[in-house]
């Protein structure tokens, strides 16, 4: 039982960190948004968003997680373009 104590300890000590960087991202996302607005270029790039994925795809060192993290970041590139979406329209 100590093992799983320490085990959820270390994951919440993770997801604090994930918590962290997430709105660090979000709040960069509202920056992006506001340029895009000035130069009038749409919010979705989807060559950009390939090259994110395969960037961060490089950077896993156990494949077996491909899938998911591509999963990952793609959910997170959309929730990225919901607080542009929400930017542009304020």
């Amino acid at each position: 039982m100590d093992n799983l104590k320490n085990y959820r300890d270390e994951i919440d000590e993770i997801d604090k960190q994930i918590t962290e960087l997430f709105e660090r991202r979000m709040d960069i996302s509202k920056e992006i948004s506001r340029c895009k607005k000035e130069q009038e270029i749409g919010i979705l790039n989807a060559k950009r968003e390939e090259e994110v994925i395969q960037k961060n795809l490089s950077y896993l060192k156990n494949k077996d997680y491909r899938f998911v993290l591509e999963g990952f970041f793609r959910n997170l590139m959309n929730l990225s373009k919901l607080i542009q979406n929400e930017e542009n329209h304020r």
